[in-house]
């Protein structure tokens, strides 16, 4: 007769299966306690992407605010209105295909820009008015172009039938009320007309426009092109920098200001006209050692002139030629040769791709509503 301690259901086989239930649960609950560490961990590090991307969004949107509020928007290649067709790709609007559509006014209509400041017309717009008088044997009347709303409609519902008006306005007048540049005031050496030039201090370690990041930009106005848009322009285009993002602008509210504040190192980094540069240093005001220049642009026009785009062809031929043949002896002249100066045929395709440039970068409504925040008494005409 066999003796209990060699049953095979012993109390030694029994306590083995209670220490291996238990070493299963313990490691199942190891287990489990990991997966839900790990599920933790994943799902803090979830949130905390989610959070940030949230305060990148919320940072980017602040960020995209303050930008638009110097009037820039995305740099973006403005087109012709969809109402307007361009099947020679000229960037410019197709004459209307239907004659009932092309206009033959016997009275034209000639608007062009006044520059209050300017000791004498650059044009001898009466001489012109008779001209074009006699090579279209039309009556032909003279008003103001102020570039408002309600001329920019006349200009597209064919009410003002030729334009003159400032290069950097063109492109907008172009795309939306069909107007067709076709020369620019100059002489024999090109376009009369400003270059942006972006000058830095002597005491200033910046080399490039990209080292601009972090600094403060002095620009004119508001509504300056050489002063302002052509700057931020630039800075976009050349460098990838953005105003009131990756640097600050101040205002000085005249390129005489900008110039002599930079020379005396007052300023850091400026936007000046190199027309008013070149005519300081004339003048023994400033030196050129009182500044380095690390950026010049093409030549910014003053003035073009053209024709709307629903006028009969061979009235457009007529109008052409009369303004390029005119001698505008009666006009300012040129500051450096002293002779007259002329209309020169343009190509507005490839002559005003850096004019177009700036207008692509902003808001075409920001300058009457940034002008109005930074309001001063200005020292100069710095309209454009």
């Amino acid at each position: 007769m066999h003796s209990d301690s060699s049953s095979p259901v012993g109390p030694g086989f029994r306590g083995s299966q209670n220490t291996s239930a238990s070493s299963g649960q313990l490691r199942w609950a190891v287990r489990s306690s990991l997966y839900l560490g790990l599920a933790a961990v994943v799902i803090v590090a979830l949130l905390g992407m989610f959070k940030l991307q949230q305060d990148r969004a919320v940072a980017t949107a602040s960020e995209n605010r303050l930008v638009a509020s110097q009037g820039v928007i995305a740099p973006m290649r403005k087109r012709l209105s969809p109402e307007y067709t361009d099947k020679q790709g000229r960037l410019l609007a197709d004459a209307p295909t239907s004659a009932a559509d092309l206009l033959d006014p016997q009275t034209l209509v000639l608007a062009h820009n006044v520059d209050l400041e300017a000791d004498a017309p650059p044009v001898d717009w009466d001489g012109l008015r008779a001209i074009l008088a006699q090579a279209t044997d039309r009556e032909v009347v003279l008003q103001e172009y102020e570039g408002s709303v309600h001329d920019v409609s006349a200009v597209k519902a064919g009410k003002i039938h030729i334009v003159a008006l400032h290069s950097a306005d063109t492109p907008n007048l172009v795309n939306n009320a069909g107007f067709i540049p076709c020369t620019v005031l100059g002489t024999e050496a090109g376009a009369q007309g400003n270059r942006l030039d972006i000058a830095v201090s002597t005491k200033s370690k910046i080399k490039s426009l990209a080292e601009l990041r972090g600094h403060v930009l002095t620009c004119t106005r508001p509504d300056s092109i050489t002063g302002y848009r052509a700057a931020v322009a630039v800075l976009m285009r050349e460098a990838g920098l953005r105003p009131a993002s990756d640097y600050s602008v101040s205002w000085s509210f005249g390129q005489s200001e900008s110039i002599h504040r930079l020379a005396a190192g007052e300023i850091e980094v400026a936007a000046l006209s190199d027309d008013k540069v070149q005519s300081q240093i004339k003048r023994g005001r400033v030196a050129e050692s009182d500044f380095h220049t690390i950026y010049q642009s093409k030549v910014i026009p003053h003035l073009t002139i053209g024709t709307v785009h629903q006028l009969q062809p061979a009235l457009a031929g007529k109008i052409t030629l009369a303004i390029t043949d005119f001698e505008n002896q009666k006009g300012a002249p040129d500051e450096i040769s002293g002779k007259p100066l002329r209309f020169l045929p343009i190509d507005y395709k490839r002559d005003f791709e850096f004019v177009r440039n700036i207008d692509d970068a902003f808001d075409p409504r920001f300058g009457q509503r940034l002008r109005a925040k930074t309001e001063s008494p200005p020292t100069e005409d710095e309209s454009k």
